[in-house]
């Protein structure tokens, strides 16, 4: 069953006021998340079946399933990320609902499935094979942001939007920021200085596929077509980056961290098949946010 109910989600816009973009210099941590990780040393690496080939999106639910989608259909799949095996699928719409998906998002018993024109789906967990009732909503963000990268940020219940482009070009990326009660109304987006990125080691043309908040609060987004990492604050100051290795990275489009800090890299297929890698944290102490 379809209910194609909207949401009402305020609607967001690109609106870049004078002085909301932050230089790196203001307030940097003498630490960083990524620097809890080893990308070098992968902790378990797990070829997906063709089903996922153009896998786009993880997410991992509260009891610490992981989750993941392709970029072609709103259809959600189950993943044993000990394993690599794919189980259980269940779909918006019956045939799934078709379309450019660019990110997956769970909050408690809801799952988010947003495209990069910005249709935002939510549904709920349904069994093997079969359609969950969803609902949309437009997030009326017109043609000034091509959405790649979707989660949830639960110190301010929000969902975060990373914009792989946006038009006209502002010279930052952008991250809207989309309250789940939609009586908060309009929130301004979260504003990433490019030319603060080559300080770390990153082109300023970088370009998100994925974003995730980490355990910690920061903010990690990947690109594919640099194969790198950035990691941000909720004011948008760049903490830092760095490139990953193209063989065990060759097209990453999804991140998701695990309960126990656990980072997920999904990769789909580029000459080779898709894959899901993770990497444990050298230690295992979070400071929470």
């Amino acid at each position: 069953m379809r209910l194609r109910v909207p949401l009402r989600f305020a609607a967001l816009v690109v609106a870049l006021a004078p002085g909301c973009v932050l230089s790196q210099q203001q307030l940097a941590p003498t630490t960083t998340v990524l620097d809890r990780y080893d990308f070098t040393r992968p902790t378990a690496r797990h070829a997906l079946p063709g089903r996922l080939d153009e896998i786009s999106g993880l997410a991992v639910s509260p009891d610490g399933r992981l989750f993941g989608h392709d970029d072609e259909r709103a259809t959600v799949h189950e993943i044993d990320p000990v394993t690599g095996d794919v189980g259980k699928r269940f779909s918006a719409g019956d045939p799934p609902i078709r379309g450019d998906f660019e990110g997956l998002a769970i909050v408690g018993e809801r799952f988010f499935l947003v495209t990069s024109e910005g249709m935002l789906y939510e549904m709920r967990e349904a069994e093997d094979r079969t359609a969950a009732p969803h609902r949309v909503s437009d997030l009326r963000l017109g043609g000034g942001c091509e959405i790649e990268g979707l989660d949830y940020d639960a110190v301010h219940d929000v969902l975060l939007l990373a914009c792989k482009v946006t038009r006209p070009d502002p010279g930052a990326i952008v991250i809207h920021r989309v309250p789940l009660d939609p009586a908060r109304g309009e929130l301004p987006p979260i504003l990433v200085a490019r030319a603060d990125l080559e300080r770390h080691g990153v082109e300023s043309d970088f370009e998100p596929s994925a974003i995730a908040v980490d355990p910690t609060g920061s903010l990690v987004m990947v690109s594919a077509p640099l194969e790198s990492l950035v990691e941000v604050d909720r004011q948008g100051r760049v903490l830092a980056g760095l490139r990953l290795s193209r063989v065990w990275h060759p097209q990453p489009e999804g991140l998701a961290y695990g309960p126990d800090g656990t980072l997920y890299i999904a990769d789909e297929q580029n000459g080779r098949d898709a894959h899901v890698t993770a990497y444990a944290p050298r230690a295992r102490e979070l400071r929470r946010p």
